[in-house]
């Protein structure tokens, strides 16, 4: 070798090359790392080589000479490069890798592909902070998608065998980018979709399927599913261990949402045993009075926290016709044991609208498409009388439970 010869390069392609020969992915997966720490030494260390080619011509498979060149040339330029420069870099190591996979037989390479797959993400969210361009999100989803249609077209060997054992975690990421990109949703999720499919093999890590469920009830959430996204998010609360104590507030913000918009508030003992912000104590205390301005002040001045979440205007526009629900029930309780029973007047209606949105210039015409909504959509069961001014509710059950009427759609 000349003056230039650079050990590191060169164990590095000596032992690629091996564990390559013997479809060794846990021995490649120990020498392609994607951290941001380890990247960083490996760096310095491969500083000042201008070709690597000089090292990878050793390397008998022409996909992963590309390949291991690629990556050798990302690691170097990661603390030189912009973060853009960066992501594009490894958005073409993952190309290539994709490429890899497809020549490839069985699932040897899945360890390779995990911390792969999360740095692509990591470096997206990055890149983002650090231009405020969601472009590397959409690129991003892009390779991801790639991946895993190649992952779901190995159907030649059984599951346990195949590529498809990587398919949930990629999907669960995917899921997890397209909430990020400008684009549709379901323009990249459509096909992390088909996975839910597989999702119950035994097959899969606990890890991928609590995973791959909590992003799978977000996005459902966004897309105002929220009876399936309620299920998928108290299956990986269920199914999250006790002592990843994080995840679980994690995953409890956004099941919390979910179930409100059905009816359903958590009991004070579980917001205590996970320490979950006061916001959500205020939030419950407004929604079980009939509190609309409250709740809606509780939101705005939380609105960062809320907005960071994906939930804010999940929250703001799916309960305020819940909340006038719950204002109305409390005031039909009140007037209960009067001479009217079951009628309502639409004064008294007016006037418990006007208390719980602080709207004193709200008319009889708005109220009344209120009480239209609530009564059409089976929240309040009763017959309106427009000309008499009169609410006449049922004498049975007049106000179902929110959790039991049929309010969504599902998938």
């Amino acid at each position: 070798m000349d003056a230039g010869y650079n050990s590191v390069a060169n164990a590095i392609v000596n032992s690629a090359q091996e564990g390559f020969m013997f479809n060794d992915g846990q021995a490649l997966a120990r020498l392609f790392v994607f951290d941001e720490q380890t990247v960083g030494i490996l760096g310095t260390k491969l500083a000042g080589i201008d070709d690597f080619g000089a090292y990878t011509v050793l390397i008998t498979d022409p996909i992963f000479e590309q390949f291991t060149t690629k990556y050798l040339g990302y690691v170097r330029d990661s603390q030189l490069s912009r973060p853009e420069e960066s992501h594009s870099n490894l958005c073409r190591v993952a190309e290539l890798f994709t490429a890899l996979m497809t020549a490839s037989q069985g699932n040897w390479l899945i360890p390779v592909l995990r911390p792969l797959a999360l740095a692509l993400c990591r470096s997206a969210q990055a890149t983002h902070q650090a231009t405020r361009d969601p472009a590397a999100f959409a690129q991003t989803a892009s390779v991801l998608l790639r991946i895993l249609i190649d992952l779901l077209s190995d159907s030649s060997t059984p599951l346990a065998q195949s590529k498809k054992q990587g398919s949930l975690f990629v999907a669960g990421l995917l899921l997890r980018i397209s909430l990020r990109t400008n684009a549709a949703p379901g323009a990249y999720a459509s096909k992390a979709l088909e996975v839910k499919a597989l999702s119950s093999s035994p097959a899969f890590s606990a890890r991928d399927r609590v995973s791959y469920s909590y992003w799978l009830g977000r996005y459902y959430l966004v897309c105002y599913y929220v009876d399936l996204a309620r299920t998928h998010l108290q299956y990986a609360f269920d199914s999250c261990p006790e002592w990843h104590y994080h995840n679980k507030r994690a995953i409890l913000r956004h099941l919390i949402a979910a179930n409100m918009i059905r009816g359903r508030l958590p009991a004070q003992d579980l917001l205590v045993r996970y320490d979950m912000e006061p916001v959500y104590s205020h939030l419950c205390l407004h929604f079980r009075k009939g509190n609309l301005v409250g709740f809606q002040q509780t939101l705005i001045d939380n609105m960062e926290f809320f907005r960071s979440q994906g939930n804010y205007l999940i929250l703001l526009e799916r309960t305020e016709i819940l909340i006038y629900r719950n204002a109305l029930w409390r005031a039909s309780c009140i007037l209960a044991n009067s001479e009217r029973g079951k009628t309502m007047s639409y004064r008294d209606i007016l006037a418990t609208f006007r208390v719980s949105s602080q709207n004193y210039d709200m008319d009889y015409y708005e109220m009344e498409s209120i009480l239209a909504s609530l009564i059409s959509q089976k929240f309040v069961l009763g017959y309106m009388f427009h000309h008499q001014k009169l609410l006449n509710l049922s004498k049975k059950s007049p106000f179902p439970p929110i959790s039991s009427v049929g309010l969504v759609h599902k998938a």
